[in-house]
């Protein structure tokens, strides 16, 4: 049996790698680090993840990091969970991966610029912001276009409909609304009523009563 221990943060976007571990019925260890501490930044974690970040997956010893990396190999993993549909072809397979990365490599960053547009410059953020707000509203309209009533692969749930909702609801705990978005809400609140959704939301609070480690600030 593959042995799994996964390095998250509570809020963090980690939360969509639990949630695959918990839809492909994975058992696995996991440790919360206190990113308000700037535990991702210590020695200790340093030597599991150089570059101090969450999610880190160890497997079998072996280190494993970034989030589409990570779901990929747990759908590899345990294909009969559907983590992400089953497709015919090497081409198809790509789209799909294609669709992960587009998650963590376009909507991500510019879900952090919201969060955190500190990051961005050593001035007024309000511009690093304001940008990120436009390039949001260029996508959820896309986004919310292709969910409609169901998910993003049509009928069949996946991880991607996960890690969208964490990108979306991330956005959300600034100052920017959901509003214009209702088949989003939608989304949001049929994503949520998932059992391992749920699942892992109760594991990461877990992990925040036993570490003390809060939230950071929500608006």
């Amino acid at each position: 049996m593959t042995k799994l221990f996964l390095y998250h943060a509570p809020g963090a976007c980690s939360r969509v790698t639990m949630n695959a571990l918990e839809e492909a019925g994975l058992e696995y260890g996991d440790q919360a680090i206190d990113l308000s501490t700037g535990e991702h930044k210590g020695a200790e974690y340093l030597k599991i993840h150089p570059g101090g970040k969450v999610p880190a997956l160890v497997v079998d010893g072996n280190v494993l990091t970034e989030n589409a990396a990570i779901l990929m190999f747990l759908h590899s993993l345990r294909p009969e969970a559907n983590l992400l549909p089953a497709v015919d072809s090497p081409f198809e397979q790509a789209k799909l991966h294609a669709d992960l990365i587009w998650c963590c490599s376009t909507i991500h960053p510019i879900v952090r610029q919201l969060r955190m547009p500190m990051r961005y410059t050593d001035g007024d953020t309000a511009g690093v912001f304001a940008k990120g707000t436009d390039y949001l509203n260029a996508l959820l309209p896309e986004i919310e276009a292709r969910i409609g009533d169901e998910w993003w692969y049509g009928s069949n749930w996946s991880i991607v409909d996960v890690y969208l909702y964490w990108c979306y609801f991330t956005a959300a705990t600034t100052e920017y609304s959901l509003d214009p978005f209702p088949t989003i809400q939608s989304h949001a609140k049929r994503v949520k009523q998932r059992a391992s959704f749920q699942r892992a939301q109760a594991r990461e609070l877990a992990a925040m009563e036993k570490t003390g480690i809060k939230l950071p600030g929500r608006k």
